[in-house]
């Protein structure tokens, strides 16, 4: 019986990790970038490790490169390009071979899809926006409109959040909470702002039984779980200071945090 749980739990969790990497076929479809039609007005960026180690700006709706074709008026033909350019920020400029593409107040490499430029959000976070966008947005609404991109193309809610997770700094449990402080810059979403949830002093389900979970010592169905918790991937409970248990996430004094996606 501990080793089919130990199985299950491993298959839970892969689940909850899974991230979405198709830009067209059998999950998503997304738009084929040879213009800015449909793409987020900005989404937002984060830092972290690149393939060297090193840190770096990422400032891209999805982690797969694609080429994609684009008329060249003054050339009459198509040039193929990828939908993703490196370059470097320094002195407050974003440069790709000398062309600037933003501004940034560090000095870091980064990594940005095209048809965007770097900026910061309204408070000071790091922001990419559409090349035709015409103003300035706070990070959370940044989020707000790449949760509300993912969500019209169709991204499966099982790869949601984990998708999600490494394009904004804390990840969908952060965004969640921020943009439930801020009501203006809400969006459709799977899960209930944080302010709407009730008050959740103890949760436990049984690794052994499906479907038998308790909140605040009452039975809970698993499927009823997003009435009490935010569903929250195991990767940013580490990032939070939390774990988990069974599909369960408790933060670092063991209160109830969220449960993981399934």
């Amino acid at each position: 019986m501990k080793r089919i749980f130990s199985i299950l739990l491993l298959a839970l969790c892969a689940q909850a990790n899974a991230e979405i990497s198709a830009y067209q076929g059998t999950a998503a479809f997304f738009p084929d970038e040879k213009s800015t039609h449909n793409l987020p007005e900005a989404i937002p960026c984060v830092t972290r490790p690149a393939a060297t180690g090193q840190p770096m700006l990422f400032c891209t709706w999805l982690t797969s490169t694609r080429y994609v074709d684009i008329w060249d008026a003054q050339r009459q033909q198509n040039v193929r390009i990828t939908n993703k350019v490196n370059g470097m920020c320094q002195r407050g400029n974003c440069r790709i071979q000398g062309a600037e593409v933003g501004q940034w107040k560090d000095d870091t490499p980064f990594q940005l899809s095209i048809w965007y430029r770097i900026g910061s959000s309204t408070d000071g976070k790091p922001v990419a926006y559409r090349t035709d966008a015409t103003r300035q947005v706070s990070y959370v609404e940044a989020g707000s409109l790449l949760m509300k991109f993912y969500l019209d193309a169709g991204v499966p809610d099982n790869e949601l959040v984990s998708t999600f997770d490494k394009r904004y700094i804390g990840g969908w449990a952060a965004w969640n909470q921020e943009k439930g402080g801020n009501a203006s810059t809400a969006t459709n979403t799977p899960a209930a702002p944080q302010s709407e949830w009730p008050e959740v002093k103890t949760a436990w389900c049984n690794p052994r039984m499906d479907d038998d979970c308790y909140i605040n010592s009452k039975k809970v169905p698993i499927a009823e779980l997003g009435k009490w918790l935010p569903d929250i991937s195991e990767s940013n409970a580490d990032q939070l200071g939390g774990h988990c248990e069974a599909i369960l996430c408790f933060d670092k004094d063991d209160q109830p945090m969220g449960y993981l996606l399934q």
